[in-house]
């Protein structure tokens, strides 16, 4: 068995009850989510909140979230909980990159929270596993110390107390604990969406402006969650392509497709094309810290979830004590030059664009459910994989060779990087990496009639599969 077949053979997995997601131990969470009775709601959560003591650097409750999911009847809707521009932004408050005037109004909280809402099982139940895994700590992974490695810098200038260089750079297998984050997964369950309305926004707040930023309790009071149908497009061999839709790269996503169906070589070109109108607009969002939950059960209930802190890592690099990072989505995600009229503008309640989005594929009783991180690469893995997805028979989606396939890159610099063997236009002028290089962590879903449900989780990362029987 060659070793890109034995990756395929790893990637799978099958079974009436599954999960993915971006960290091995959020995964099992997952899986003890269904023993204890839950849906893959419930699986999908404990993911989530496992990946906020395992990943903090990636996601957290300060950070924001969307979904798509198909429910036990049949209907697929998605959750979209993007926190908007703090009020101050209509008073002459000005945002940065990073640092404190970056740091937006969390989504998170009642994103999860109205996920919750689908679930069956207490909240105390789901997040137990992370309860366990903040007191008890959890080995530092290798993309968990490359993010602090890029990160010292960011973080030493505007959190130079925080928990995670404590100890110096640590090393792979060194325990990461974080009681702190424990403490405010706690006053989740006891609070949900009203997390940050009270004693914790406080805390969030008085670092903020420890800093110079202006966020206040009030923003903290807000809610984002927004539950709607799909943005949805019928594609030339009558696969229903649905996805989330904006602010979310949902709509970009659908667009591209739409251009490039049966024809991935010219999805290059039409990324570029798309980038540059982006730019022109003032529309170009490149968000980074993110991770991707995925889960289906035997009832039929089918869940993507993708929960994001923004920039590459460490969100704005404000951190509290406990760990918690704080996102800096609208300092990241709007246009900061725009002139206040344009859409994407920053503005007081306004959302910023997002490059999160997550997609589902349609056709002949089939379907495919699936969303990947990657910052500003979201759109083109995304698309690869659809486009992929789309050249094979319908009912026999080979969704793990879909997440081991080759892939390209393009910074957002344009440099354009490709693994051996990516699909691009002959003169497109690539410089080689190395296989399974570049970032991509695609994680998929397939829901098949007859057959036992099954889901991929990209080996480029260290993202997994598991059933549970």
């Amino acid at each position: 068995m060659t070793a890109e077949a034995r990756l395929r053979e790893l990637a799978l997995a099958s079974g009436p009850r599954l999960v993915t997601a971006g960290h091995p131990a959020a995964a099992a969470a997952g899986v003890a989510a269904y023993a204890a009775g839950g849906n893959a709601f419930d699986a999908a959560l404990a993911a989530c909140f496992a990946e906020h003591v395992a990943l903090p650097m990636k996601c957290g409750l300060a950070g924001d979230l969307v979904s798509i999911f198909r429910r036990s009847d049949g209907t697929v809707r998605t959750l979209v909980s993007v926190g908007g521009g703090a009020l101050a932004l209509g008073e002459g408050a000005r945002m940065q990159r990073l640092g404190p005037c970056s740091v937006g109004v969390p989504g998170a909280p009642d994103g999860f929270a109205t996920l919750h809402g689908f679930a069956r099982l207490p909240l105390a139940t789901i997040a137990a596993p992370a309860l366990r895994m903040a007191e008890t700590g959890v080995a530092w992974s290798r993309v968990g110390i490359n993010y602090l490695r890029d990160s010292v810098a960011l973080l030493e200038r505007y959190s130079p107390g925080n928990p995670y260089l404590a100890g110096g750079m640590p090393k792979a297998g060194d325990l990461l604990r974080l009681p702190g984050l424990g403490a405010l997964l706690r006053a989740f369950i006891r609070d949900g969406a009203d997390l940050f309305a009270g004693e914790e926004g406080e805390r969030v707040v008085a670092a903020v402006r420890a800093g110079g930023g202006f966020l206040s309790v009030e923003d903290l009071r807000r809610r984002h969650a927004r539950l709607a149908p799909p943005l949805e497009a019928t594609l030339p061999d009558g696969t229903v392509l649905r996805a989330t839709p904006a602010p979310t790269g949902g709509p970009r996503l659908a667009a591209i497709v739409a251009e490039a169906c049966g024809r991935p070589e010219a999805l290059l070109p039409v990324i570029r094309a798309e980038r540059l109108e982006a730019k022109r607009r003032g529309r170009l969002a490149t968000d980074g810290g993110t991770s991707v939950v995925t889960a289906a059960d035997a009832e039929g209930n089918a869940v993507v979830v993708v929960h994001s802190n923004s920039f590459p890592r460490f969100g704005s690099g404000v951190v509290l004590p406990s760990g918690l990072v704080l996102s800096n989505r609208p300092g990241r995600g709007f246009d900061l030059e725009a002139p206040p009229a344009a859409a994407n503008a920053p503005a007081p309640g306004r959302v910023p664009l997002t490059t999160l989005h997550a997609w589902s594929l349609a056709r002949d009783g089939e379907l495919l459910l699936g969303a990947t991180p990657g910052g500003i690469n979201q759109l083109p893995w995304n698309a690869q994989s659809v486009l992929q997805l789309l050249a094979g028979p319908a009912g026999g989606a080979d969704i793990a060779a879909t997440v081991t396939s080759p892939r390209w890159a393009l910074s957002e610099a344009d440099e354009l990087t490709a693994e051996p063997g990516a699909v691009l236009p002959a003169e497109a002028g690539a410089r080689p990496v190395a296989a399974f290089a570049n970032g991509s962590a695609q994680q998929i879903i397939h829901l098949r009639p007859g057959r036992l449900p099954e889901s991929a989780a990209d080996p480029r990362s260290i993202a997994l599969a598991l059933a549970a029987y």
